[in-house]
C-alpha cells in the first residue's frame, strides 16, 4: 500500500515561522488544513504552531476538529449553502459569505442554537471566484448582516490566485482596503478582520507591500508543503521548509521496454491522446502502485534523483528508471509533493498516512 509520510514537527515549524512573520506585522493567521483532508494530527500541529484559527472548505472536517480540538477557533472558507446553516453555526466560529439568503439562514440557526456566529463578507477582486461584485452591493449586504440577530459581522475578505490566477497586487489590495473602509463608514464602527488572501499574499508581505490595514491571512500551502513560494514565487518565509511530506510507492513491475508505443492510437482512459515521446530506444521502466486517483497530475510529482515520470493511469504510475540500476519489484521510491499531489494523497483512502 502506498504511504504518505507526514512530518508533523516540520509542519509545526512552518506554522511557527509564518505566524512569527505575520504577527510581527499585526496579522493573524488562519491555518488552512483542507489540503490535509482536515487530518487531526496535522490540525493539531498547525494549531500548536500558533495559528489563530483552523480553516477548511469542508464542513465535515471542521466538525471533526470541533469535536477533537474544542479549544480551536474554526473558520469555514467555502461559503455554506443555506441548508447547512445549523451544522455551520455548531461547528464554526466564522464563515465566509456573499449571499443574503445564506446570512438569514445562519441568523435563524444561530438564534436557535443560542450562539453568535461570525461572518466575513467576501469582495470580488478580479479572479472571479466568490465575492460581492461591487462596493455598493458590499455595503448593502454589510448593513443587512449588521441587523441580523445571532450574527456578528467580523470583517471583509478577498480571494485571488484560484480560478484565473489573478495575483495580489498593490491595486487589488488597495481596492480591498477601500471597500473595507467604506463598510466601516457605513456601519459607523470598526471591523475586526480584513482578510487579505492566502499563501500568494505572502510575497507582498515579505516585500513590505501589503497594506497595513490587512490583519488576517488564510494560509495552507505554505504551512503544509512549503513549495509554492520558493518554486513558483521566488521567495521564502525565513524558517520555512518544504520537507513536510513524502509519498512512498512500491515497484510492481520493472522491465526494459521501448520508449515509443506501437499500434493504432485513440484516446486514453481520460479522453486524452498524449503526444508521442521521442524514440530513445529500449530503457528500464518501472510501474508503481499509485496513479492519478492518488496524486492528481503526475507531472507535478517531484521525483527522486535518477527517476522521471513517463505517464499514469488511474492506478499506475510509469517512470523511467534507467539511471537506477538494481531497482527491482518490491522496492519503494519516494516522491515530494506540490499542493495538488498532497491534496489527492490525503484524500485517497488507498494511501496510508504515517505521522512522524
Amino acid at each position: 500500500m502506498p504511504r504518505l509520510l507526514v512530518n508533523l514537527s516540520n509542519i509545526r515549524r512552518n506554522a511557527e515561522a509564518i505566524c512569527r512573520l505575520c504577527t510581527g506585522r499585526g496579522i493573524s493567521v488562519a491555518g488552512v488544513v483542507k489540503g490535509a483532508c482536515g487530518a487531526l494530527p496535522v490540525a493539531r500541529a498547525v494549531l500548536e504552531g500558533g495559528c489563530a484559527q483552523l480553516a477548511s472548505s469542508r464542513l465535515s472536517q471542521l466538525e471533526g476538529i470541533r469535536a477533537a480540538l474544542p479549544q480551536a477557533r474554526t473558520l469555514l472558507i467555502r461559503m455554506p449553502a443555506p441548508q447547512e446553516a445549523q451544522r455551520v453555526v455548531r461547528a464554526c466560529d466564522l464563515s465566509l459569505n456573499t449571499e443574503e439568503g445564506t446570512l438569514r439562514a445562519l441568523s435563524a440557526a444561530a438564534r436557535e442554537a443560542g450562539v453568535t456566529h461570525g461572518v466575513i463578507l467576501m469582495y470580488e477582486l478580479g479572479d472571479l471566484r466568490e465575492g460581492v461584485a461591487s462596493r455598493e452591493a458590499l455595503v448593502a449586504l454589510a448593513k443587512t448582516a449588521e441587523e441580523l440577530p445571532g450574527l456578528h459581522l467580523a470583517g471583509i475578505g478577498g480571494t485571488l490566485n484560484d480560478i484565473y490566477g489573478v495575483s495580489p497586487s498593490r491595486e487589488n489590495m488597495q481596492e480591498l482596503v477601500n471597500a473595507f473602509h467604506a463598510v466601516e463608514a457605513a456601519l459607523g464602527r470598526k471591523l475586526d478582520i480584513l482578510s487579505g488572501g492566502s499563501t500568494t499574499s505572502l510575497p507582498m508581505l515579505l516585500q513590505g507591500q501589503l497594506p497595513p490595514e490587512i490583519n488576517h491571512l488564510r494560509i495552507g500551502e505554505a504551512i503544509l508543503t512549503g513549495r509554492d513560494l520558493p518554486d513558483l514565487w521566488g521567495c521564502q518565509v525565513p524558517g520555512c521548509g518544504c520537507d513536510t511530506l513524502v509519498l512512498e510507492a512500491s515497484v510492481i513491475e520493472c522491465n526494459r521496454k521501448p520508449t515509443r508505443p506501437w499500434g493504432l492510437r485513440s484516446q486514453n482512459g481520460f479522453g486524452e491522446q498524449p503526444p508521442l515521446p521521442p524514440d530513445r530506444g529500449i530503457r528500464q521502466r518501472a510501474i508503481l502502485n499509485v496513479g492519478r486517483c492518488d496524486v492528481g497530475e503526475v507531472s507535478q510529482l517531484i521525483c527522486p534523483e535518477g527517476v522521471s515520470v513517463i505517464g499514469a493511469s488511474s492506478d499506475h504510475l510509469v517512470v523511467d528508471v534507467q539511471e537506477l540500476p538494481g531497482l527491482s519489484v518490491g522496492d519503494s521510491l519516494g516522491f515530494r509533493l506540490f499542493y495538488q499531489g498532497m491534496l489527492f494523497a490525503f484524500h485517497s483512502e488507498d494511501v496510508e498516512k504515517v505521522y512522524l
